[in-house]
């Protein structure tokens, strides 16, 4: 029996820390997709504010695409955004729905893998703030783990780390 083939909206999706690559490296990337003649992409463009949550169509965006390419920068871990779009891409990897490809930009994979520097979450507002003000404790406290999960995760998969370039 022939199993259904999934058709994906999107080639690729960039995960990244906008302030950190926006106008950089995720620029030149998108350039060097499209010139290769991989026209489906999708980058979020929009500016979000301090605990603004992900949204559906970004949750859609990623299941609908075939390839997660994750620009870990300085700053990605301090945004909840990309900690909650890192822990869905590695979990459509595990599940083997997607591909993830980690782009580690100037950073250290060991210290993404180690949770340590600007990848230490406790550092972070964001994780405060959820530690102290969100209802349920055992949910906060599984949502942080999560994260730390797909930081480990990421720093141990196949990619490139642009300091060695």
């Amino acid at each position: 029996m022939e199993l259904p083939r999934v058709v994906r909206q999107y080639d690729v999706f960039l995960s990244f820390r906008g302030e950190d690559t926006r106008k950089g490296i995720v620029s030149h990337l998108h350039r060097a997709f499209l010139a290769k003649g991989i026209d489906k992409i999708f980058k979020d463009d929009k500016t979000l504010e301090i605990g603004d949550s992900i949204s559906e169509e970004i949750k859609e965006s990623i299941h609908n695409s075939k390839f997660a390419v994750v620009v870990i920068s300085k700053n990605y871990a301090s945004s909840t955004w990309c900690l909650d779009e890192l822990q869905m891409i590695m979990e459509l990897h595990k599940e083997k729905q997607l591909t993830a490809v980690p782009i580690f930009y100037n950073v250290v994979p060991s210290d993404v893998r180690h949770q340590r520097g600007t990848f230490a979450l406790e550092r972070y507002e964001c994780s405060r703030t959820m530690l102290l003000f969100s209802s349920k404790k055992r949910a906060r406290a599984a949502k942080i783990r999560k994260w730390r999960e797909g930081l480990r995760e990421v720093a141990g998969t196949s990619g490139k780390d642009l300091s060695t370039w």
